[in-house]
């Protein structure tokens, strides 16, 4: 009996230090900053995942700051994002918008989000636990200027964060999310990088 009561006070002091281990990791210094989200809309501004060929897709990415402190984050352009579709299963690229001109996605009004800071960067300022999203509407057309065949695919987004904490420092290409056509290292999800997210495009109906 000594020993069951041993072996059960032995387990559940392991549980508690793992417990302990757990929430030690999570507020360490070093845990993520920031955490980045793209959201999949219909012209109604409604969550999807379907789209009839031809319709507008509406692509909102939004940055969180995870901290109890305010955060700057500085871009070397205007570019402050960079969103791209691939055929589904692949890292095979058929739309990507950097808001350059030869690309099919307008970026909508978005108040408050970036500034000038006056020393050759763009800023984005977020306050403590704020989030701050950039609305972007694509066309359906592919890279081609093509509507985006039916099918399956997965789009996801990411910021083109330089520095993170002031211009003049390394850049931080490591986690953000390059301009340009994206690679298939980039297809990684970080605090600046979203997730893939699955669409289907689906015929016309008659």
């Amino acid at each position: 009996m000594q020993r069951v009561f041993r072996l059960v006070g032995g387990i559940s002091i392991a549980l508690w230090l793992l417990g302990a281990s757990n929430c030690a990791q999570t507020s360490n210094s070093d845990a993520p900053q920031f955490v980045t989200t793209l959201q999949v809309e219909d012209s109604g501004n409604l969550a999807s995942t379907s789209f009839v060929q031809g319709d507008p897709i509406t692509l909102v990415l939004t940055i969180r700051n995870r901290t109890d402190a305010q955060q700057t984050l500085y871009f070397n352009s205007s570019e402050a994002a960079n969103l791209a579709a691939v055929d589904a299963g692949t890292a095979t690229v058929v739309w990507n918008c950097d808001n350059d001109t030869n690309t099919a996605c307008t970026e909508g009004t978005a108040p408050n989000v970036t500034s000038t800071s006056g020393n050759g960067f763009t800023q984005i300022n977020l306050a403590a636990f704020q989030s701050q999203g950039i609305t972007f509407t694509w066309d359906g057309l592919d890279n081609n200027g093509n509507k985006l065949a039916i099918g399956n695919y997965e789009v996801f987004g990411g910021f083109t964060v330089y520095n993170t904490t002031g211009p003049g420092n390394a850049a931080d290409n490591g986690s953000s999310m390059a301009e340009g056509v994206p690679t298939s290292k980039q297809m990684f999800p970080t605090v600046y990088i979203s997730t893939l997210a699955p669409i289907t495009i689906t015929p016309v109906t008659p």
